[in-house]
């Protein structure tokens, strides 16, 4: 499955950017890349990424594999490998993040826990990771307002 973002449609056709579902699956598996080392995989590979899933266990094993074989493949040198994001604050319904919670104030009615737990774990994802990047921080509020708009 592969979860695109209405603010982020720009970007599907080439996939010049990391979608923010493949960050998520790079989170839950414990795999760094950068944008350059992206770019340098071919489309198909990166579509791979995209739809690969990353559900149970050995889905992220498949998944890393993949990433692995294609790091060995273009850098000579395996997958970057961190610690897997250990209890994403994306999965807590009774707790906003204090990030999506100060960033949703600066141009929007504030983030709700009602609002919080209606959304599903990509959304939830999306805040989380948009609330705390230094990068266009109008991504955080196309991706309040279309989750805002899907769910009103």
């Amino acid at each position: 499955m592969f979860y695109r973002y209405r603010f982020e449609s720009a970007i599907y056709d080439t996939l010049s950017r990391i979608p923010l579902h493949v960050r998520l699956k790079l989170d839950v598996t414990g795999v760094k890349i950068s944008l350059k080392g992206w770019l340098a995989f071919g489309l198909e590979e990166r579509a791979v990424l995209c739809h690969l899933p990353v559900e149970s266990d050995e889905e992220r094993k498949a998944f890393f594999s993949y990433l692995d074989f294609l790091s060995r493949r273009y850098f000579g040198a395996g997958a970057f490998v961190v610690a897997p994001v250990a209890s994403p604050p994306w999965e807590d319904l009774s707790r906003i993040p204090n990030s999506v919670m100060e960033q949703s104030r600066e141009k929007e009615p504030t983030v709700t826990l009602h609002e919080w737990a209606g959304w599903d774990l990509y959304q939830r994802y999306a805040l989380c990771k948009l609330s705390v990047s230094k990068n266009e921080p109008e991504q955080f509020f196309a991706a309040l307002r279309e989750f805002r708009e899907r769910s009103g």
